[in-house]
């Protein structure tokens, strides 16, 4: 059976319904509506960040790009490195007239070139190509030239990767070479040196500059606990990095994918190519940072919807608690009078007390039941002999209405035992159905299962007369169900059902079982048999009463009483389940 909700439940239902879940759903949208401005917001500002910060990479990259092309534009400078390529200018310096002018011309030229350039250019260096000369001519703005031997360049991977590459430029980033006294990080440009007439590889000339610049362009933008930049270089891998960026990220930078989870947060990737260099600025944004923002919103929205919910739950609760108080007051009133209490009314103390009365319609609600109850129990009164006489009478028709066909043929059978000289079997029989008679014929209204049973055993015996072998009858009922009262005739209709229709043709035998036990509080009793299978929409068909009348009386028995029909293969099975617990009407 549903639960019903109590008035306060449901006027708080209705509350909750009304106000509370307006506010919910306002200040969830509000919530999804800011959250998504955060989001776009984010967007929008690593794209700009994005553009900003390659734009400026970009320009800085060109800067370094001019200065790996200054052999290119003074002849002293080209001149120099061929003099230093050739093996005609050693550490030592030389005391070649020639080759000490293009040393002093290029000094001047270094110099005034790296006097004017940015404040980050460290040094300009040059490495012949020529394996026998393992020199390195450097200038920086604090001394002419220095000159370096011990410094296997050669062997250096991205050595050989300039040389032997299509790519006129080459970038890195490393740690201060031996010839820079700095500890500052190197963003270094190299490119291959050839001479202009013989397109002849002299050598590479380095450009070396600290990361101040870089840091300078990162600066201006702010960054999230979690998040960072990171320069990939052309394979994918990590070349530089501001900010926290975690390992796990990094490392998995070279799969080239928009998205990376880790154990603790996962990542958005936000990509922009560097024009003039094969770098890539990524932008690593952190979810878990971006989430504290949008927890912010959520939280706000929760705090502001449950104030508002408790100042609407004070408002609701002072003006609904006189309503509910009166309310309950009737409510409890009509519970006395459910139970049978019609001596109950509404008390004029609360009518007096309670100022939520005072509303016409709680009013009028509490006089007309009041008035109610009285006349309820007047014709409660005078209705309750006629219904009682009324189900009386609805009992003995449906009783009355057994069909008692078998009682022709068990006649016609004591003549022929008659006839044929059958004595004892003739008085047996005869003695059976007079115990058939005295069953049926009794006012009784109830009898007990074992007498049910017994009736039914004798009626099957009388009707074995006629099919002899044809007609098995089994019966078995729990020692517990024997004494339980049930309605007479309740069973055999049942049995006369399954002879009926189960025995339709000649030479068809049948085996009928009958039993009574208890099982869950509730008195299970089953018939059975292997006839032919019965047409359960027959059953209920026009005319047909021997079924319905079963169910009918079992219903007035017990208005819980519940008939079921079951086909399993060839075995029909007609149950009857009375509740042992509750009233029964009879």
């Amino acid at each position: 059976m549903k639960k019903r909700q109590s008035f306060q439940n449901r006027f708080l239902a209705l509350f909750l319904i009304s106000i509370v879940m307006p506010i919910i759903i306002m200040a969830t949208i509000l919530a999804f509506y800011f959250q998504n401005r955060i989001y776009q917001d984010n967007e929008k500002y690593f794209s700009t960040s994005l553009y900003s910060i390659s734009t400026n990479l970009s320009t800085y990259v060109s800067d370094l790009k001019r200065l790996a092309l200054t052999p290119y534009i003074y002849d002293d400078i080209l001149s120099f490195y061929a003099a230093v390529e050739n093996g005609k200018y050693t550490k030592d310096g030389s005391f070649d007239y020639r080759i000490e002018r293009h040393r002093q011309n290029y000094t001047t030229s270094m110099q005034r070139i790296l006097n004017t350039a940015r404040e980050d250019i460290l040094a300009v260096s040059f490495m012949p190509l020529n394996p026998d000369n393992n020199i390195i001519v450097t200038a920086t703005k604090t001394s002419d030239l220095m000159n370096t031997t011990d410094c296997p360049y050669p062997q250096e991977p991205w050595y050989q990767q300039v040389i032997h590459a299509t790519d006129p430029y080459y970038f890195m980033v490393s740690e201060p070479p031996p010839y820079i006294r700095s500890e500052t990080t190197v963003i270094s440009a190299l490119h291959t040196v050839r001479n202009v007439y013989t397109k002849r590889k002299l050598g590479v000339i380095r450009i070396d500059a600290s990361d101040k610049i870089i840091k300078d362009i990162f600066s201006s933008v702010s960054l999230s606990e979690n998040s960072g930049f990171v320069i990939a270089g052309q394979d994918g891998t990590p070349v530089y990095q501001v900010g926290k960026v975690e390992k796990g990220v990094l490392e998995t930078l070279p799969s080239r994918e928009n998205k990376i989870r880790t154990d603790s947060d996962t990542y958005l990737l936000y990509k922009s190519d560097i024009s003039g260099m094969p770098w890539q600025l990524i932008f690593v944004s952190s979810q878990k940072d971006i989430f504290k923002q949008v927890s912010i919103v959520w939280s706000l929205a929760a705090i502001l919807s449950l104030f508002s919910i408790l100042a609407a739950f004070s408002i609701f609760r002072s003006n609904s608690k006189k309503t509910a108080l009166a309310l309950n007051s009737i409510l409890n009133t009509m519970k006395k009078v459910a139970r049978g209490d019609l001596e109950a009314s509404v008390p004029d103390t609360d009518l007096l007390q309670n100022d939520s009365f005072n509303t016409e319609e709680l009013s009028l609600i509490a006089e007309n039941l009041n008035e109610m109850i009285q006349k309820l129990e007047l014709y409660i009164n005078r209705s309750y002999k006629y219904e009682i006489d009324r189900q009386e009478a609805e009992y003995r028709a449906l009783q009355s209405q057994i069909n008692p066909h078998f009682l022709y043929n068990t006649l016609n059978c004591f003549l022929t035992m008659n006839r044929i000289g059958m004595k004892k079997e003739l008085e047996d029989s005869i003695i059976q159905l007079t115990r058939i008679f005295r069953y049926t014929c009794s006012d009784a209204k109830l009898t007990t299962v074992l007498e049910e049973f017994e009736f039914c055993i004798q009626y099957c015996n009388l009707l074995k007369i006629r099919y002899d072998e044809r007609l098995t009858f089994i019966s078995s009922m729990e020692e517990e169900a024997k004494n339980i009262s049930i309605p007479r005739l309740l069973i055999q209709p049942l049995v006369e059902n399954a002879l009926k229709h189960g025995m339709d043709g000649d030479g068809i035998s049948i085996t009928i079982s009958i039993s009574a036990s208890i099982k869950d509080h509730t008195l299970i009793l089953e018939e059975k048999n292997n006839g032919i299978p019965i047409h359960i929409q027959e059953v209920y068909s026009d005319g047909k009463v021997g079924i319905r009348n079963v169910e009918n009386r079992i219903k007035i028995f017990h208005p819980h009483a519940v008939f079921e029909i079951n086909l399993t293969g060839n075995i029909t099975s007609m149950t009857i389940k009375i509740p042992l617990e509750g009233e029964t009407s009879l």
